[in-house]
């Protein structure tokens, strides 16, 4: 089932939508646990980054695997036609059916992969309350293919509501839940309608991620733990594969005596690896730029570094450790 994102932002009226788990409220606490769960790709002066980088720079790869199976199939299809009369109906049907699942991966590629945002993170600003993020209209130039409408949003915190949702996935013999955090963006004070929504997809731990940023925006909680080092700035830049392809040719024969078996299995993909080169490209051609306003970049400020967190005498950036800086350890794995 998919995420569910319509209509009225209310407790009352979200109370019997199915998929939905919990509200969060902003002012309880959910847990002891604050974690934000690897999402975390950027700390700001007064904000940070969640699901920050480049949406693209490695993307392609539902496509590639489509591309390559119906290529795959078609090749079967051609030999066992032009010998028709040789095999038995359900050969045909088999490799017929094959392909036109192959068909449908790569369809479901072009849709999700092809004319996608650039980046698509969310900005948590609680010196100005305020949340930036990216929203993707559903709606296609060409129905089910090409551009759609990509806005970088500007929201109050207090318009914001976060749920957790869960959606079920799997194959005849497993089943398995899968838990999202979902923002609902109101459209104004008076208006719970939801104008936008964001999500963060397949979490372990649901609730420690909202406790993270439940306490970062209503109590002043640093960002970073005790420890912790702040996150490498990302760029959002795609990479060049074809570049880094080339550039293999540096110490090629020192991998192959170095690791012999990887190498193998390296040239035995590259035929694949090839086709996912030329896909990434129309990927990233493909891909709609992001444009911040530059009221949110004023904001935000350039990231901080470690240069900073020395002089955070406050430890509004890191929180304070007795004695040595502990290491950061996350939540422990729940056990089924």
């Amino acid at each position: 089932m998919p995420l569910n994102t319509s209509g009225i932002s209310a407790d009352a009226e979200r109370s019997n939508v199915y998929g939905v788990r919990r509200r969060y409220g902003k002012r309880g606490s959910v847990g002891a646990k604050a974690w934000h769960a690897n999402k975390l790709t950027g700390v700001y002066p007064d904000g940070i980054e969640l699901q920050g980088g480049s949406l693209v720079a490695v993307g392609g790869y539902v496509t590639t695997f489509g591309v390559v199976s119906a290529g795959i199939g078609i090749w079967f299809l051609r030999s066992i036609f032009f010998d028709l009369g040789q095999h038995e109906f359900w050969d045909y049907f088999t490799v017929v059916g094959m392909f036109c699942m192959a068909f449908a991966i790569a369809f479901v590629g072009l849709y999700f992969e092809f004319f996608g945002p650039s980046e698509a993170p969310i900005y948590f600003d609680r010196a100005r309350r305020k949340v930036y993020y990216v929203y993707r209209s559903r709606y296609r130039r060409w129905v089910l293919f090409g551009p759609s409408r990509i806005q970088a949003r500007v929201v109050d915190w207090d318009l914001v509501d976060c749920e957790r949702q869960v959606t079920t996935g799997g194959s005849t013999v497993s089943i398995r839940q899968h838990e999202h955090l979902v923002f609902l963006m109101r459209r104004s004070p008076s208006d719970p309608t939801s104008g936008g929504f964001y999500v963060i997809s397949d979490l372990e731990f649901p609730d420690a991620l909202w406790e993270y940023i439940r306490r970062y925006m209503e109590e002043g909680a640093p960002p970073l733990a005790a420890g912790e080092a702040p996150p490498k700035a990302r760029s959002g830049k795609p990479i060049d594969m074809f570049k880094a392809l080339l550039e293999r040719r540096h110490g090629y024969w020192a991998e192959w005596k170095d690791k012999p078996g990887s190498m193998v299995l390296q040239h035995l993909l590259l035929p694949f690896v090839l086709v996912w080169i030329v896909v990434n490209r129309l990927v990233v051609w493909t891909a709609q730029t992001v444009v911040w306003p530059p009221e949110v970049k004023a904001a935000l400020g350039a990231p901080i570094t470690e240069a900073d967190l020395a002089g955070d005498t406050r430890h509004t950036l890191r929180a304070a450790a007795p004695g040595e800086a502990a290491a950061f350890k996350p939540p422990k794995r729940k056990r089924p």
